[in-house]
């Protein structure tokens, strides 16, 4: 049986999304300000993240439409509890 994750997380969208916010100062710092005075939720987070990279996908080109927005919600919340 072959696994469908990528190093853990849903896929490689999902994973390269939550490596560029947490491993990027400037967006790390972004997702912190944003979330502790903002609603958290997948929808919210999607928002955030699209609006950050408005072409659609992240620098390393990986479809925002592919992420699964519910695991990087509980990513958010679980670094910021």
């Amino acid at each position: 049986m072959t696994t469908k994750t990528y190093n853990g997380w849903k896929n490689r969208a999902t994973w390269n999304t939550a490596l560029w916010l947490t491993n990027d100062y400037g967006m790390y710092h972004a997702m912190r300000t944003h979330f502790t005075c903002s609603p958290l939720n997948a929808d919210s987070v999607a928002e955030f993240v699209t609006n950050m990279w408005p072409c659609g996908h992240t620098p390393d080109g990986d479809d925002l439409n592919d992420v699964h927005w519910p695991e990087i919600s509980a990513m958010i919340r679980e670094d910021l509890a």
